[in-house]
């Protein structure tokens, strides 16, 4: 098989965009996997700023990413786009905002698929609720449902994503896979998994062919598994802060 067929068979997925080489969530790492015609998909995080707005951001609190403090909840989606999520990766990427999914989705459209995660640690049930309804008024709005897929790891956040928009595809987000688990998805209405890599196998991944669901293995840095999981002839998307490695994981198993 030659690179390109590989690729095709395992597509790269940019873990929070190219989150090895740029400050993770961030516009500067969308454009770095976009430049990368191997990077097949790109991987987000979302959660709700404190006027209903859908922004990309993966922890609960500011602090580590950001110069900022407190809850991500607390802050406007005006007052997080003023803050500086680049420059504790790098100086040189100082300043990049926190941005929304809005400006995600503009930056994306026609160039790249999306794996939309939606944050749902919250304790309200209401808040899981209005994540996935403004979540799904915003992809009403671009006009985009074909090329996005939309996961969490919560299955009623997904209910409610079914209800808001009943034509977007969804996606589980799991650290485990037991027989018999791709025909529940089915039965969810849930046609994509990302399973936790450590957990592939080949009899899961041909239970989900079987089903009709794709697999996705996350999140796999280190070489040593990049190589084992190219040498793995079932198809499967891997998700990756390093699509550099995967790609020269690929290469190898080829040549």
């Amino acid at each position: 098989m030659t690179d390109r067929g590989r690729l095709d068979s395992h597509p790269c997925v940019a873990h929070r965009g190219w989150s090895g080489k740029a400050p993770e969530n961030t516009l500067a790492a969308f454009r770095m996997a976009l430049a990368e015609p191997a990077v097949r998909w790109i991987e987000l995080d979302v959660r709700l700023s404190r006027d209903g707005v859908p922004v990309v951001i993966h922890d609960p609190t500011l602090k580590r990413t950001t110069n900022g403090t407190g809850r991500v909840a607390d802050r406007t989606a005006r007052e997080l786009a003023r803050l500086d999520a680049g420059g504790w990766f790098h100086p040189s990427f100082a300043g990049e905002p926190v941005p929304t999914l809005e400006q995600v989705l503009e930056l994306a459209a026609g160039r790249c698929r999306l794996n939309i995660e939606l944050k749902t640690d919250e304790t309200d049930r209401a808040d899981i609720e209005r994540l996935a309804r403004a979540t799904a008024d915003v992809l009403k709005a671009a006009r985009l449902k074909e090329g996005v897929v939309v996961s969490s790891f919560d299955p009623v956040c997904l209910g409610d994503l079914r209800w808001h928009a009943p034509d977007l595809r969804l996606g589980l987000i799991a650290k485990r896979y037991v027989p018999g688990f791709a025909g529940t998805l089915r039965r969810m209405g849930v046609s994509f998994l990302a399973l936790d890599y450590r957990r592939l196998s080949p009899a899961a991944l041909a239970e989900c062919a079987r089903h009709g669901a794709d697999v996705m293995a996350w999140t796999v840095n280190r070489v040593r598994d990049l190589l084992r999981l190219a040498a793995m002839p079932e198809p499967f998307l891997v998700c990756t802060n390093h699509p550099d490695r995967w790609l020269a994981a690929v290469r190898k198993q080829v040549h």
